[in-house]
């Protein structure tokens, strides 16, 4: 059944290559020492804009027509082709919802954690990063089902829990969730959720019930690295209960390992129940590009052959021009034509 009520769409951009933005971030990076031990996690690459912004709005408009309203979230930059007059555009900067003591950020956890501050933003919405496109029509059941988000539901452990920065600020959610409650009774209590072999198959159902049996606990997962839908009045009740630890989070200007994410929330609405379980191989993939696989990645955009693709950003330069042409080629095979939101 269609979700009727309003859904929102709430999506982060930068464009790292400006130099007045890096001159400020070189500047902060010399002021706050992370303590981050992958020196990946706050490269420039995380911060690059690889031009297809464009089709990511092509793809909404095209794809998801219903979405209520798009929160464009920017540090105050913005796209020279962006029509800011579009109806359903809600252009925000970072001073206009995260907290003054929070800013500058250049931290995505920081501005995802306090997504739920945006004005106007309605109760149910999704939280896309530049780098998740929709690549064939979708409805909102794609995000919420019987009043809540879709996520990925898998009891399975993670097999980089702790040993990343992204592992560890996972394994920092899952510590907070398990103290929180009372994880073991409340799996059992949605069993027809975590067991539902009709919505995640049956043999993921069935690892789900062995994996309860043997540790019943519940593991933080990115839930696939892409589209996140979200309900604004969990992030209120975390905030209400844990004031401290996401504000400590939330000070921290660039990633850093003693942080938790908006992986959190993901978990603290499975636990409590208000999730409806996904599997992810119907919900779309994240990969990571290079020369090796850009060819798969292309040959799905063209086909059209999931609901949304996470293109993850290409580490080596020699590659970089040679991938993001070809993926860029593809895009405007199926997304040729501009959208309302384009000059």
């Amino acid at each position: 059944m269609m979700e009727s009520e309003k859904i929102d769409f709430f999506i982060t951009w930068v464009d790292g290559s400006r130099v007045d933005w890096l001159a400020e971030k070189r500047r902060w990076e010399h002021l706050e020492n992370s303590n981050v031990a992958d020196g990946n996690a706050n490269s420039d690459c995380r911060y690059r804009d690889n031009g297809w912004l464009r089709y990511w709005f092509r793809g909404v408009e095209k794809y998801a027509s219903w979405v209520n309203r798009i929160h464009f979230v920017t540090n105050g930059q913005k796209p020279d082709w962006l029509n800011e007059n579009h109806p359903k555009l809600n252009l925000v900067y970072h001073e206009d919802f995260i907290p003054t003591n929070y800013l500058p950020t250049f931290c995505s956890r920081t501005i995802e954690l306090n997504s739920h501050r945006v004005p106007g933003l309605s109760e149910k919405y999704v939280v896309f990063n530049d780098d998740v496109f929709l690549l064939q029509p979708v409805s909102p059941d794609l995000f919420f089902r019987k009043g809540n988000p879709v996520l990925i539901s898998d009891l399975r452990y993670p097999d980089n829990l702790g040993l990343s920065n992204s592992g560890r600020v996972l394994y920092n959610d899952s510590a907070l969730i398990n103290d929180s409650f009372n994880v073991g009774q409340l799996i059992w209590k949605n069993r027809r959720k975590w067991f539902n072999g009709s919505a995640i198959g049956y043999k993921r159902a069935l690892r789900n019930f062995v994996c309860y049996l043997a540790n019943q606990t519940l593991p933080v997962r990115n839930y696939g690295h892409l589209a996140l839908p979200q309900l604004k009045s969990t992030f209120d009740e975390i905030w209400t209960k844990y004031p401290d630890i996401l504000d400590a989070s939330c000070r921290h200007r660039f990633r850093a390992d003693d942080q938790v994410n908006i992986y959190l929330v993901c978990a603290w609405n499975q636990v409590k129940g208000n999730f409806y379980p996904a599997e992810m191989d119907n919900l779309g993939s994240f990969v990571g590009v290079d020369w090796n696989n850009v060819e798969w990645v292309c040959e799905v955009i063209k086909k059209q052959s999931l609901p949304q693709i996470c293109i993850n950003e290409v580490d080596e330069e020699s590659d970089n021009g040679r991938c993001m042409k070809a993926i860029s080629d593809s895009f405007d095979r199926i997304l040729p034509d501009k959208s309302g939101f384009e000059k």
